[in-house]
């Protein structure tokens, strides 16, 4: 989380959320106050804007399971660890909550499986399988999140799990979130409590940023633009292929189906669908300097 005077930038995994942050370290100023957790009501009740992140949900999972590739990650630690884990249970924000979802925790006994589908980034049947093992409940208490213990589980995947934790509640109102067990509340709770004010998207990061900054009385002048829009991104993972590459049909209904709440929400498209719409020219390669993984 960044926080600045007129600011709250909340950062979810893998997108762009490292890039964004340095940004606005230089370009609004403030201090950064924890990776990934969920914001203070305090900070959300004292008229702050508050900044989200977004990503294409098919490019996300490619970015997570290629993040675990390179044997980073906090994903990529717990399900390849075998035995009962003592990390990712959010012991500093809650430890009481902590401490009940290491008690309710099992034995990861899938360990050498889940290794085995992180050897080679270039391996897209590699991925499917992971993908599959991600939603597949056989294997969600891996995770170490609390997603396996929770209702939501059955109804969408860790990316929406993750992006409704971060920005429709806070600590104290996980339970609402975990009692959520259709599509219908999962909608619900996003039209009613999500408290995002501008969202920023990984495939147009700099544009929506200066868009977002502008709209909360911020004038970024055309140098700055410039050499902003110029720049690396940070944090990136080694994959130099684009999410096509990695993707079957059945691979990409079944995110299209899980993740079905930001593809309505944001107008994402199937990788299959979009790379048809541009033509065999554009498909297959991705310049690693152009996504940031978060």
């Amino acid at each position: 989380m960044f926080v600045s005077d007129q600011i709250v930038f909340i950062e979810l995994h893998k997108t762009g959320c490292t890039h964004i942050r340095n940004l606005l370290a230089e370009l609004v100023g403030g201090e950064f106050a924890g990776k990934h957790n969920q914001a203070d009501p305090g900070l959300l009740a004292n008229g702050r804007v508050v900044l989200g992140s977004v990503r294409d949900p098919w490019d996300w999972y490619v970015s997570l399971w290629a993040y675990g590739c390179d044997r980073r990650g906090l994903i990529y630690g717990n399900v390849t660890r075998g035995g009962i884990r003592f990390k990712g249970h959010g012991w500093k924000a809650n430890p009481y909550r902590a401490a009940l979802g290491l008690l309710r925790s099992r034995s990861n006994k899938n360990a050498r499986k889940w290794s085995r589908t992180y050897q080679d980034v270039d391996d897209p049947g590699a991925f499917r399988e992971w993908l599959h093992m991600m939603h597949d409940p056989d294997y969600w208490s891996d995770f170490g999140e609390g997603y396996g213990r929770s209702a939501f589980s059955s109804v969408a995947g860790l990316y929406t799990y993750r992006y409704a934790r971060l920005f429709s509640c806070t600590e104290s109102q996980m339970g609402r979130l975990d009692a959520i067990s259709t599509f219908d509340q999962l909608e619900r709770n996003d039209r009613d409590n999500c408290f995002v004010d501008h969202f920023i998207r990984n495939e147009n990061l700099e544009t929506d940023l200066f868009a977002a900054l502008q709209a909360s009385g911020f004038e970024i002048p055309g140098e700055t633009r410039t050499t902003i829009m110029q720049r690396a991104r940070t944090n990136t993972s080694s994959r130099k292929r684009g999410p096509d590459y990695y993707y079957d049909q059945a691979a990409e209904r079944l995110v299209g189906k899980r993740e079905r709440l930001l593809v309505e929400k944001f107008g994402y498209v199937a990788p299959g669908v979009r790379e048809s719409q541009r033509g065999p020219a554009t498909m297959g390669t991705l310049h690693v300097a152009t996504t940031a993984t978060g």
